[in-house]
Order: structure tokens, then sequence, then C-alpha cells
């Protein structure tokens, strides 16, 4: 699929974009570190641990709650997952995360270990001294606004010139290959459609805040909106 697409994309999609597009990256990715170690150097040194953390409890608790049988707990990691769906790399967000996963394991401790005897009860522990050091360190960090946004700026200029250079590849793979649905789904990064859903989610609620404030339900579609589901709770800290 790589080799076929420049050749039938023509000019649009010249044979080097791979290799450019690599470089773009690479590029990217080290003006964001330069950025994290000077806004958010707690992420430098422990976000691989935390993200491998957050990536061991989710995973465990998916196993454990993937019986077919319905319970609070299902709801509880849906809505976890939803939560931080669209976190990114500040410890902030990796810090929240922690503690709803370790929350959330904690209560469900022991039938983790019985459905997997080999979980690691000590993880959720260090998911709470992980969250409570992300913490304590981004208050400790507090760099200048001039430094902060000049490595902003520079982390943007290959940033902009990344999205534009998948922008390009990703239309020409949907004209090329809208034959083959299944291999242009390749090309759509779970990231862009988890944006697409929330936006989606964000004008309906817009909607819904619309009709309130004139003292009509919300339509979709033309049609009224069905009555609003019983509000859930955020994840809780504990």
């Amino acid at each position: 699929m790589a080799r076929e697409l420049p050749e039938r994309a023509g000019a649009r999609l010249p044979a080097s974009s791979s290799e450019e597009l690599l470089s773009v990256v690479h590029a990217v990715q080290e003006a964001q570190t330069r950025l994290l170690l000077i806004v958010d150097p707690a992420v430098a040194d422990l976000g691989e641990r935390a993200r491998f953390v957050v990536d061991e409890l989710e995973s465990a608790l998916e196993f454990l709650l993937d019986d077919d049988v319905a319970e609070p707990a299902d709801a509880q990691l849906a809505r976890i997952k939803e939560f931080h769906a669209q976190d990114g790399q500040r410890s902030s967000a990796l810090s929240q995360a922690l503690r709803d996963y370790a929350g959330l394991a904690e209560s469900l401790k022991d039938r983790l270990v019985e459905a997997d005897e080999a979980f690691d009860v000590r993880v959720i522990a260090e998911a709470r001294k992980l969250a409570e050091d992300l913490q304590r360190r981004a208050l400790e960090a507090a760099p200048e606004a001039g430094v902060s946004a000049a490595a902003t700026t520079i982390r943007n200029q290959p940033l902009r010139l990344m999205v534009e250079r998948v922008g390009a590849i990703r239309k020409a793979a949907a004209h090329v290959f809208r034959r083959h649905p299944e291999i242009a789904r390749e090309v759509t990064s779970a990231y862009e459609r988890r944006r697409r859903a929330a936006a989606r989610r964000e004008k309906a609620r817009k909607a819904a805040e619309a009709g309130q404030a004139n003292g009509k339900p919300a339509e979709a579609n033309g049609k009224p909106a069905a009555a609003p589901a019983p509000a859930t709770p955020a994840p809780t800290t504990p």
C-alpha cells in the first residue's frame, strides 16, 4: 500500500513523501521533548512509567470485566476511559488518570488477582505514588512565560507541517482506495476518530443547552430529541 499510494496519487504525493514525513515527525518529537523539559519536566522523568502503569491497570480491568455480566464496575470503567480518551502528555492529565484507574482497581483488587494470578497488586500503590509525584513536581515547576512561549512556537512550526503532510496523504488515500474502505480506514488515526466523536458530542450538548434555554427540546436531524438519560457522575478520585 505504501508504494501504491504515491504511484497512483501522482504529483500531489511525491515518492519521497514517506521519508519527508518521517523527518518531520522526528523534528516534532525533538521539539516536543524540549518543550516538556521546560514546561512539564515531571513528564519527561515519570511520564513513560506513568503511561505504562495506566495501560497495565486498564488492561487488567478490561480483562476482568469482559465477562458478559453487567455490573456497576462496567459503567465505571467506561466512564473513566471516555473521560481520559482525549488526555495529552501533561502531568495533570496523567496524574488524574492514575488516580481514577487505581481507585477502581483497588475496589476490585481481590477479583483482579483471582482472574489473573500474574496481576501485581503493587501496581495500584505505584499508580497512586506516581500521581502524587507528578502533581507535586508540576506545582514546583514554574517556567518563565517567555521561555515556554518560545519553545511552543518552535514546536508548532514542524507540527503544522506534519499535520499538513498527514492531511495530504489521507486525502490521497481516501481517493485512491475509495473502493477499498478497509484499506482507507488504516490511514485514519484513532485520535482523529475520537476527535470527531468528541466534536459531535460537544455540538449535541450545545444544541441541548440552547433548546433548554428556549424552553424547547433540542432537535437532531429535524426530530425532537429523546428524553435525556440520567446524568452520569464523573470519575471519582479516591
